[in-house]
């Protein structure tokens, strides 16, 4: 079976806007997402977003509706197309651009923030994709990210539970070998040049012990919800992590 089998992402564009689709957990996370970053962006119109990873623009039409200006980008040609409609259709303006991350096609402190959202574990070169977006923002400009720490509880969590158990993510679409240790990541940031750099855990299962994650399998046999956690912010980032960091003037 392919890891990281990008592919999916193309196969499936279709599904980013369909309720109980894999693909549109995407707007479930985003909930907690920004209720966590509204402590470093309160209000968010006009500000000049660039959502690196956009996918089918779950998170970018959430902040065009807060009259922010936002920018998307993702490697998936057909997940761009499909955003590009439904931005239409709901009559937002949202510039969309289909291309890699490790290559922005953007001028220099241009954004005051970089999204970057279950991305970085996905890319071919994740530490260039941070190299890039420090050089995109613009001096005070927010990199607000999430990604998946690479220890036992993670591929435990996200490959064997919620992949093989729970079904709730394709098959084959992490890789345990590029989830990125969360004092790498710290690290990369400082040496690109952040600061200001605050990391929490972004947790699907109250904890990640063996009775929360009995309790959730159980659940899962017992009935057929899609939502099968309650996303918390804390302070064990074992699993999957939020952060924020600044660059500076």
């Amino acid at each position: 079976m392919k890891k990281n089998d990008l592919e999916y992402y193309d196969l499936n564009a279709d599904k980013w806007w369909q309720k109980g689709e894999a693909l549109n957990l995407s707007n479930y996370l985003n909930q907690a997402r920004f209720d966590f970053f509204a402590n470093y962006v309160p209000n968010w119109r006009g500000v000049q977003v660039l959502d690196i990873g956009c996918g089918g623009g779950l998170a970018c039409e959430f902040l065009a509706k807060q009259d922010a200006s936002v920018t998307g980008i993702d490697l998936s040609l057909k997940s761009i197309q499909v955003a590009q409609e439904h931005a239409q259709r709901n009559q937002l303006k949202i510039d969309y651009y289909w291309g890699i991350a490790e290559e922005l096609p953007f001028d220099n402190n241009k954004f005051d923030v970089v999204l970057c959202f279950d991305v970085l574990e996905h890319v071919g070169d994740w530490k260039k994709v941070i190299f890039e977006s420090f050089r995109v923002l613009k001096p005070e400009g927010l990199f607000l990210f999430d990604t998946i720490n690479k220890t036992f509880k993670s591929r435990l969590v996200m490959i064997w539970l919620l992949e093989y158990v729970l079904k709730q993510i394709p098959l084959g679409l992490h890789d345990w070998h590029k989830f990125i240790k969360s004092n790498e990541l710290f690290d990369m940031l400082r040496d690109n040049g952040f600061r200001d750099i605050i990391f929490k855990g972004f947790d699907l299962t109250g904890g990640t012990n063996l009775k929360n994650l009995s309790n959730i399998v159980f659940k899962r046999f017992k009935n057929d919800s899609k939502t099968l956690f309650e996303i918390a912010i804390n302070e064990d980032t074992s699993v999957w992590y939020i952060g924020k960091a600044v660059k500076p003037k």
